[in-house]
């Protein structure tokens, strides 16, 4: 549920393009920054209760304020949020899939040693059950198969009661020390912990052919300094990364016909070092240049065991099935990055930029033999742009314009059931344009919008669909890529009576087609489609209390938003959320 995932936060800063630099391994395409809201130094509270249609039903709480005052703060925030699923399982009609049960906290504490050090601790913990939704509809029945494939979108039909269960939590401390008035150092220590399960009908139809059941355990501990330095003319930042990382998953794939279960238990460690730094200098009033660079060496082994076992005599392996093996990798990346900044009048401002990423290689965990894993996908970005103001300021405008280049591109195809391959495509080239506006009209009116291009081709690439069979796609477009893409919005704020507030405002997204697999197939493609949401809300005008009512998919239009091939019955698609409606009370102190 998005409102655990972005529990307690302040804002969410989006970069776009490769973030090799500053933030390492796996920002190829780019990075969100997740800014928790600071405890603060006066007592503050809230609450919201949120009441909608599939039975959802969801509140949460905060409170920040002083333990000591201008010494130690804290903040306490808490979640709890149920609702019903929106796809109907003709076979279990009380088992509606894609549901949500969560609960969730996170609490933090600062505390002020004096005017130049402070420490921030913080944990949170989350459970997530439900009952998942993953490739039910049938887009396609495969040959030799015979079944019931209801006509609405949101029904279907599962021969299993599927089940989810995830509790993840984690804890951090931040300590920060002025070394001089313009000089900061930063120790960041962060520790995670994952538990996860996962039980699905793997045949996605009324036929009693497949069930998958997925255990993972992960952990992780991570630390980041950095020392940061801040000038009229120069502003440097350098650090170094340490991170360690342990998962088991273990995977059970029955066939209750055939009387056969396969079983995975790869075991995945892993260990990454880094060191890196940045600088931008002032060249002139107007022109500014930035520099960085960053080294990372990674290793990761696994310990892989597996086979297939008869169902009825337990522990009887099937003769020749059963495997077991250790193997290791190891890769270095540089990812550098370099850009020049113009300011220009009316407060404006172009840029260009040339950075590189990188995606971390690793295991294709259902080989039943050392050496099949894969290799870390680079990525150089170029990039440049215009931000400024028009109509005296009322309207800012962003255009940029960006070329990607793709080396050794991780592509994930399903081959079958429990079987997953990852390979490199030879190299993949994504050009691309995006137009951004905001407008304040007279007495109140808003509106704004953004539009994206995207040019998206394998260059060179021999997939592998499901199977085993290869094919050259080159020219094909990446996977989940629509040419077109973009956002309108309109709203309107004011005050209407004595002291009361009302807002209205309404968006529309849409896309063009997108494909999921790389052979741009006509059944795993979504075709272009439009969404539309609402929102009014309704308070005084201090916002002591709000109540608002909003709307998504207002339409109820049908999408697609994922697809599978490697069942042995059917192609199946995961269904996108259908009309949702719900009002929400808010109070703050």
């Amino acid at each position: 549920m998005e409102f655990v995932q972005f529990l307690d936060l302040d804002r969410i800063e989006v970069l776009r393009g490769p973030q090799g630099t500053l933030y390492g391994r796996n920002a190829v395409g780019g990075a969100m920054n997740l800014i928790p809201r600071p405890p603060t130094n006066d007592l503050q509270a809230s609450a919201d209760v949120t009441v909608g249609n599939f039975r959802e039903l969801r509140g949460d709480a905060r409170v920040s304020g002083p333990l000591k005052r201008d010494r130690v703060m804290g903040t306490l925030a808490f979640a709890r949020g149920v609702r019903d699923g929106y796809v109907h399982d003709l076979e279990h009609p009380d088992h509606r899939l894609g549901g949500d049960d969560v609960t969730a906290a996170r609490g933090q504490m600062r505390v002020v040693f004096d005017r130049r050090t402070s420490l921030e601790v913080s944990g949170d913990v989350d459970y997530q059950g439900g009952i998942p939704l993953t490739f039910n509809k049938v887009l396609a029945v495969k040959p030799g198969f015979r079944i019931d494939n209801p006509p609405d979108l949101h029904d279907v039909r599962a021969s299993a009661l599927a089940s989810n269960r995830t509790l993840q939590s984690g804890a951090s401390l931040r300590l920060t020390t002025e070394l001089t008035p313009s000089t900061t150092l930063v120790s960041l220590t962060g520790y995670r912990q994952l538990d996860f399960e996962f039980f699905v009908d793997a045949d996605i139809t009324e036929l009693n052919i497949q069930t998958t059941h997925n255990h993972e355990w992960q952990h992780q501990l991570s630390e980041e300094l950095t020392l940061s330095h801040q000038q009229r003319r120069l502003n440097w930042v350098g650090g170094i990364f340490l991170f360690g990382e342990a998962d088991h998953q273990t995977f059970w794939l029955d066939q209750p016909q055939a009387r056969i279960q396969g079983q995975l238990d790869p075991r995945v460690d892993a260990t990454s070092r880094a060191v890196f730094g940045q600088a931008t200098v002032a060249l002139t009033s107007r022109l500014s240049a930035t520099a960085g660079v960053r080294y990372t060496h990674e290793r990761k082994d696994i310990d892989n065991a597996g086979g297939r076992y008869s169902l009825d005599v337990p522990g009887q392996a099937v003769p020749g099935s059963v495997y077991g093996y250790s193997d290791s990798i190891t890769h270095s990346a540089w990812t550098p990055k370099v850009g020049l900044d113009l300011k220009l009048p009316h407060d404006a401002l172009a840029y260009v930029s040339a950075t590189r990423g990188f995606k971390s290689g690793g295991f294709n965990l259902s080989s039943t033999v050392p050496g099949r894993g894969y290799a870390p996908e680079f990525a150089w970005s170029y990039e440049g742009g215009w931000k400024g103001t028009l109509i005296s300021g009322r309207s800012r405008v962003n255009v940029s314009a960006f070329h990607m280049d793709y080396t050794n591109l991780q592509v994930q195809t399903s081959l079958g059931n429990g079987v997953f391959d990852i390979r490199n495509a030879a190299a993949a080239k994504i050009r691309g344009l995006e137009v951004e506006n905001t407008c304040r009209f007279g007495r109140g009116f808003e509106a704004g919008g953004h539009l994206t291009w995207l040019d998206a081709i394998y260059d060179q690439y021999i997939a592998v669909a499901v199977g085993g069979a290869t094919g050259d796609v080159a020219g094909k477009r990446l996977n989940n890529a629509p040419e077109w893409a973009g956002r309108t919005w309109i709203a309107w704020a004011g005050e209407i009576g004595q002291s009361r507030r009302l807002s209205i405002a309404a968006e529309t997204t849409a896309q063009s087609t997108v494909f999921y697999t790389p052979f741009n197939d006509n059944i795993q493609q979504q075709g272009p489609y439009g969404l539309l949401g609402t929102r009014v809300e309704y308070g005084p005008s201090h916002r002591r209390w709000t109540v608002s009512a909003y709307s998504r998919n207002l339409t109820n239009t049908d999408y697609i938003m994922a697809t599978f091939g490697a069942a042995q019955t059917a192609f199946g698609g995961r269904p996108g959320p259908s009309r949702q409606f719900a009002v929400d009370f808010s109070v703050r102190r």
